[in-house]
């Protein structure tokens, strides 16, 4: 399906892999053998932990509610994590939430290494005409959102996501805030 408009009902609450917490999946895509090619999820931090371990998992966070934390990368530098700016890091890291000023929610896209690769950027407004990724979804942060394909239209009102498979030119035609996530599928 090329096009997919997704909300809260369709996402799937699952345990981290630490049991330390919950994560919203809110869209995914395994190869054909049922191995995760890419994911994108929500997860809260309102304490200092240990992250979860993804080997062979390069991760892109960003902070999307709340005051933010520290992220330490254990030998590998340690940043903080503010509003809607982008942290890349590798899975592989033992990564620590440290500083949690308040309750936070991160978007946290994975994508197995080597496979596939994703890109962040935040849209404020009106105006910008894209050049889909193999896989584009946006997901409407703040006010509403009106997306064009050609002569299709999509709306999206606050939580919903918009996926995109293959699809060619995408335009903002409005948007409150919205995130979005291209995904390119490697080799």
């Amino acid at each position: 399906m090329p096009v997919q408009i997704l909300g809260p009902d369709d996402f799937r609450a699952m345990p981290w892999r630490n049991g330390r917490g919950t994560t919203i999946e809110m869209a995914h895509e395994d190869d054909a053998g049922g191995v995760m090619l890419w994911r994108i999820s929500a997860a809260d931090v309102v304490e200092a932990g240990q992250f979860s371990a993804f080997p062979g998992v390069d991760r892109v966070l960003t902070l999307i509610e709340g005051p933010g934390f520290d992220l330490d990368f254990s030998g590998h530098g340690r940043v903080r994590v503010e509003m809607l700016k982008p942290v890349v890091f590798s899975g592989d890291w033992t990564t620590q939430a440290e500083a949690v000023l308040g309750p936070s929610r991160d978007l946290n896209v994975m994508t197995a290494r080597g496979r596939a690769s994703a890109v962040v950027n935040i849209h404020r407004g009106a105006g910008a005409a894209l050049q889909a990724a193999d896989r584009s979804l946006f997901l409407c942060l703040d006010g509403q959102a009106v997306l064009t394909t050609g002569a299709e239209e999509y709306h999206l009102a606050p939580g919903q996501l918009a996926r995109f498979a293959e699809v060619g030119d995408i335009a903002i035609r409005e948007a409150g805030m919205l995130l979005q996530v291209d995904v390119r599928l490697l080799g």
